[in-house]
């Protein structure tokens, strides 16, 4: 990477996006691997461990498109700053819940955090960044946000260890206070003006549409990886290799963004995009075979070299063709379709496994990741409203 180019992406403002980003993985994530446990120690059925991420995930769908288009009209620090309140108050709340319900229904809380900052910050890490060096940016922030995962468990087990469920939910309250001292730090405009932004605020982008379609189906089979995956692999047998995997796939997907996440300011936006979902696709086939070390050490490698440059890259993608105004909003159609294909998928693809095998899950997931790329492949007639394609 250029010295010039290294200037492009670490300039304060998006230096604070990637904080940002990480810094809330990191909080969610901690949440997300302990409060199964908690539901289940409370008394929780199974159904209502796959609420608490059902509820969160819904709710992060309907909202992310609409905070886009908040983040053209009003700026990022305003919408940004409601939502860390969310992860604070939700952090606090969790403390005084005694039941499985309670604990779900305070998941429409972290829905609502997730969104309010994410989202803002993600389009603040697009606008924030010249158009030649905007996918690196992106693969910046996402790499960011990658090695929040990557630290998230280990240490959500390690507050459980050291003073439980408290513990951990004070740390989390923690990492809302570091975001607000982050965030504060930002000009309340920062994304642009106001003014800039449509005067009536549209529920999607029609700009960004087609690569949101695009990217419902090659989603689909998403959910299904870590729902189904370990029973499938212990079901054969292969406990010892799924635990491969899941070494594998997160050192893979942060070492290839890392290396690459500059690559499609040069290759172009759209032909990178192909090639990741293209690879996903691929993945899938390889998951659907019978697991063994060998097969699953593949699938994850596969797929994390595919995941590590397609959202990124799309993020881009949607931008460069979006007009100006709505550019937020672009971002926030985007977001939100991966959600409705993780939703999709999650029910579709449990409905095959129990009809047909987790093998068959896995395989309609690749085909409509498949189907993805060629609704992908259509959108290459579309001409970007504001630059031109790189190398175009």
């Amino acid at each position: 990477m250029s010295r010039l180019g290294s200037r492009a992406v670490f300039t304060p403002v998006l230096l604070a996006c990637y904080a940002t980003t990480a810094a809330v993985h990191v909080a969610s994530i901690v949440l997300n691997t302990l409060l199964p446990f908690h539901v289940v120690d409370l008394g929780g059925t199974k159904t209502q461990v796959g609420l608490l991420f059902s509820v969160m995930t819904i709710v992060s769908m309907f909202l992310r498109p609409t905070v886009g288009g908040w983040v053209d009209r009003f700026g990022a620090r305003p919408v940004i700053a409601p939502g860390i309140a969310a992860l604070a108050l939700t952090s606090l709340a969790l403390q005084l819940a005694t039941t499985p319900v309670a604990i779900i229904v305070l998941m429409v809380g972290l829905g609502v955090a997730n969104g309010l900052i994410t989202t803002p910050a993600s389009v603040l890490s697009a606008l924030s960044s010249p158009p030649a060096h905007r996918g690196e940016a992106l693969g910046t922030y996402y790499l960011a946000g990658s090695l929040g995962i990557a630290v998230g468990p280990p240490l959500a087990f390690g507050l459980r260890a050291l003073g439980g469920m408290p513990l951990a939910f004070a740390v989390v309250t923690a990492f809302a206070v570091l975001l607000a001292v982050i965030v504060a730090r930002l000009p309340s405009n920062v994304a642009g003006p106001a003014a800039a932004g449509p005067r009536r605020l549209p529920l999607i982008s029609r700009s960004a549409l087609p690569v949101s379609f695009a990217l419902v189906l090659s989603t689909i089979g998403h959910s299904s990886v870590f729902a189904f995956l370990p029973l499938y692999a212990v079901g054969q047998g292969q406990t010892a290799a799924l635990a491969w995997y899941f070494v594998v796939y997160p050192a893979w997907l942060i070492l290839w963004r890392a290396l690459l996440r500059g690559v499609s300011d040069r290759l172009g936006h759209l032909r990178v995009s192909l090639c990741a979902m293209s690879v996903v696709a691929l993945a899938y086939v390889i998951i659907a075979l019978p697991p063994t070390p060998l097969s699953l050490t593949l699938a994850a490698l596969v797929l994390a070299s595919g995941n590590a440059l397609l959202y990124p890259t799309l993020a881009a993608l949607v931008v460069e063709r979006a007009p100006e105004r709505e550019r937020g909003l672009a971002l926030g159609t985007l977001s939100g379709a991966w959600d409705l294909g993780v939703v999709v998928g999650s029910v579709l693809l449990g409905a095959v496994a129990d009809h047909f095998s987790y093998a068959t899950g896995f395989a309609v997931g690749s085909v409509f990741a498949a189907l993805g790329v060629c609704a992908l492949a259509l959108t290459a007639t579309r001409r970007p409203l504001t630059e031109p394609l790189p190398n175009a």
